[in-house]
């Protein structure tokens, strides 16, 4: 499976897991789509807006990875906060809850991918 980044579909999300604000949302494999036998429940290009924010959610039978491409956030995994910018990378595994904050003033871009 192969998605050229100017032929995705953009889809404006808000109050992602009840956070404020919003996010573009680029999905090559969007919520509801798993491709039959995969693991991957969901793999997109998310652009949160300054000051927006994923809430704090639980993996349940999932876990989830965030890489970070641009911009500046806070990262909190089970109360434990970090800053986090380019290049860094955040693994949130089965039981464990997480959300991501945009702390800066331009969109905060990431690879998000959740696997069963």
């Amino acid at each position: 499976m192969f998605c050229k980044c100017n032929e995705m579909r953009a889809i404006r999300r808000e109050n992602l897991q009840g956070g404020p604000g919003g996010a573009m949302f680029f999905p090559t494999i969007a919520p509801g789509e798993k491709p039959e036998g995969s693991h991957l429940k969901m793999v997109a290009r998310v652009e949160l807006d300054p000051g927006a924010a994923v809430g704090q959610h639980k993996h349940s039978g999932d876990e989830e990875v965030y890489f970070i491409i641009s911009g500046r956030g806070l990262f909190t995994e089970d109360g434990v906060q970090v800053k986090i910018g380019p290049g860094d990378t955040a693994v949130t595994l089965n039981g464990h809850e997480h959300s991501i904050l945009n702390t800066g003033d331009e969109p905060l871009v990431f690879l998000a991918v959740i696997a069963e």
